[in-house]
């Protein structure tokens, strides 16, 4: 049986600096939530530069859409709340979907697709009962954004010489 000692490797230090980055400056942000900078950040620290830019584009792109989406229909929904019952509302919110998915492989996201899908369904669902949900959805997007920005900084970072790291 081999002996497999276990190395802790460049992308995984990257992941927890950033992590713990986005942690940093959430102190000194107000209402906040550093969850989803950590999250977009954890998903954005790829093996190389390119990598990240394309997992930092689609989620970027799609946190927007599905955020702005999600915005959108509960202002609309503000407007006609005593019109429809749950169970109508649910049905909308599952049709809603559709012109997401669609506009998604318009833009040439199909990635971002189903993270679209769950960045709407978040705002829509989970924060429906907010006093203010249209904040949410916007502080998301931001808090999302803050994660993918300090991930590709701390991945632009390139690792240190063996000739440094020795002395």
């Amino acid at each position: 049986m081999k002996n497999k000692s276990f190395k802790i490797g460049l992308r995984t230090i990257k992941t927890v600096i950033s992590v713990f980055l986005c942690f940093f400056i959430d102190n000194y942000r107000h209402d906040s939530t550093p969850f989803y900078a950590a999250i977009a950040s954890i998903l954005c620290t790829q093996p190389d530069m390119e990598n990240s830019l394309h997992i930092a584009k689609s989620r970027e792109i799609s946190t927007i859409i599905g955020g702005m989406s999600g915005m959108l229909f509960l202002t609309l929904e503000r407007l006609f709340t005593s019109i429809y019952p749950e169970l109508f509302r649910e049905l909308v919110l599952s049709l809603m979907l559709i012109p997401l998915i669609y506009l998604s492989l318009l833009l040439k996201q199909k990635n971002g697709t189903a993270l679209m899908c769950v960045v709407f369904l978040c705002v829509t669902i989970t924060h429906e009962r907010d006093t203010n949900p249209l904040y949410f959805a916007w502080s998301r997007i931001v808090d999302t954004s803050l994660g993918i920005v300090v991930s590709l900084i701390v991945n632009s970072i390139p690792p240190a010489s063996r000739e440094s790291m020795s002395r």
